[in-house]
């Protein structure tokens, strides 16, 4: 392989990608980290207390001589820095570039954060920082300690206002948590003393921030495939399953990538249903044309309390807006009945996400969310305004080894079981083998178990055609097969697509030395 794709290369194995895993308290050797590092690779400066304190020491150094009446470009400050620095001996040659990106992170952007997702790239999920000593990063899906830290809590505090700021969020004591956006997208959830009790090194309260990464660059369907998130049967079955206009629930715990799924099948809905999404903080990016796509973001209340608008709302507002289909990011309260409602009521192939570990207890929950929205409402009526709502629920697990999978795709039937749940028909499940006797080992084979009959007879009614005998375990789907469906939906008819996209796709999506491209000759133009 040439040595342009083995530096491009991102395997979509995490387990295979080299990191250079810091040890807080033993450091790495720099000019073997330079060698290893591959994947994630962190600044020496970081890692070396003595470049450290130098690197603020020119900072400082430069801020004094800064005039405040200037308004100041990234473009002179590089120019300054470097004329700065030329006046002292730097012990490491690659120490100035570092340097350079220090002080423009510090004075322009957000300080250490911006460090790491520009080092980290496309793999990057979340950052999460405990006290300005602690940062670590979930990477790849796997959580990494990392050496970059903030030099004192009024450093980091000075961060968290520029980040707030952007989107007219204040903290104080008296208002110790606040939830906002970056420009990228990013949301950010803040923390401050009182309410953060942890002490930094020096014993003092410290202040919490995690950041869960906004993703640029959109994740295909074919790369789920590449990464094992599916398989061949399961994938030809859910691009039918959103074509034929099915009620999905995606369910799974936290950073098991529903968001991420949910952008990905969206690519499979017809240009002419008109798509209204709703979110807490606006983090899907549907796949789909321009014109065929609204969203809605729900807003917090501001300081003196007012102004709040809820999911709740914008979902009944959303009702009178004339959508085809309606995806909430996430369902967790009141907006769970006007959600069903909608289901039943002519928005067929409408989606959205909750939180449970199994396709049974995502059924629970929504179960519970109703009745805390209605509590007189009678459990019989419940639960059959969720069957007849519900067309399938598919779980997704994130496994200790990093992987994405959905471990189970299921479809509410229409029957309770003798302890009074819904019971649930499972059509695909992943059975996890770990021959390795690994708790980390994620491997495993997909294995069709039923054929979905009521599925099935509402998809030929939306005018898709769906045999019984895919789900014959002895039948397989080829790859053709998938490919001949997903020649319908070339990427380049998502909002917002550019070149640029399927360049950097194709950059970060090597496999045993082939490119996205010659995998799927779909995507082909």
């Amino acid at each position: 392989m040439a040595l342009k794709e083995k530096m491009l290369r991102r395997t979509v194995d995490v387990a295979k990608t080299t990191l250079v895993h810091y040890t807080r308290d033993e450091g790495i050797d720099e000019d073997e980290s330079v060698q290893a590092c591959q994947g994630f690779c962190f600044p020496m400066l970081y890692q070396n207390g003595d470049y450290f304190n130098l690197a603020y020491r020119i900072y400082d150094e430069f801020v004094e001589k800064l005039n405040p009446k200037v308004q100041l470009t990234e473009k002179m400050i590089r120019e300054v820095v470097a004329k700065h620095i030329a006046g002292y001996t730097l012990p490491k040659a690659n120490l100035k570039t570092e340097i350079i990106e220090f002080i423009v992170d510090n004075l322009l952007r957000y300080g250490p954060i911006s460090g790491i997702i520009r080092n980290a790239g496309h793999d990057l999920n979340d950052i999460i920082i405990n006290t300005k000593d602690y940062i670590d990063v979930i990477y790849g899906g796997q959580t990494i300690v990392t050496p970059f830290r903030f030099r004192s809590e009024s450093e980091l505090r000075r961060i968290i206002n520029r980040m707030l700021s952007e989107s007219n969020r204040k903290i104080d004591e008296a208002h110790p948590i606040a939830s906002a956006k970056l420009g990228d997208g990013s949301r950010i959830e803040v923390q401050i003393p009182p309410v953060a009790a942890n002490l930094d090194r020096e014993g003092k309260p410290g202040s919490y921030v995690t950041i869960r990464k906004f993703r640029e660059i959109p994740l295909l369907f074919e790369s789920m495939l590449d990464g094992g998130q599916v398989d061949l049967k399961m994938a030809y079955f859910l691009l039918k399953a959103v074509q034929g206009k099915l009620n999905i629930v995606v369910s799974g715990g936290t950073s098991s990538g529903k968001t991420t799924f949910l952008n990905a099948i969206t690519r499979f809905i017809d240009e002419g249903d008109q798509l209204l999404t709703i979110e807490d903080t606006k983090e899907m990016k549907p796949q789909m044309p321009c014109h065929s796509i609204r969203s809605f973001e729900a807003r917090t209340e501001n300081e003196e309390g007012v102004g709040a608008i809820t999911i709740e709302q914008l979902l009944r507002t959303a009702l009178r807006s004339s959508p085809r289909r309606i995806i909430v990011g996430e369902c967790r309260g009141p907006e769970i009945v006007t959600m069903l409602n909608a289901m039943n009521t002519g928005h067929p192939g409408s989606m959205t996400t909750v939180h449970a570990d199994d396709t049974k207890e995502a059924i629970i929950r929504i179960e519970n969310m109703f009745l805390e929205a209605r509590p007189s409402a009678n459990m019989t009526f419940v639960r059959s305004q969720i069957i007849s709502a519900v067309d399938l629920v598919i779980q997704l697990v994130r496994f200790p080894d990093g992987r994405r999978r959905v471990v189970k795709i299921s479809e509410p039937e229409k029957r309770m079981e003798e302890n009074g749940v819904v019971s649930m028909l499972d059509i695909f499940e992943f059975k996890r083998e770990a021959p390795t006797g690994s708790v980390s080992d994620s491997r495993g084979t997909f294995q069709a178990i039923s054929a979905p009959i009521r599925s099935i007879t509402k998809m030929a009614l939306n005018g898709i055609e769906m045999e019984k005998k895919i789900f014959d375990p002895e039948f397989v789907v080829t790859k053709d097969m998938v490919i001949a469906e997903l020649k319908r939906f070339h990427p380049v008819r998502m909002c917002g697509w550019e070149e640029h996209y399927m360049s950097e796709i194709i950059k970060t999506s090597f496999q045993d030395g082939k490119s996205i491209l010659e995998r799927w000759p779909n995507l082909q133009r």
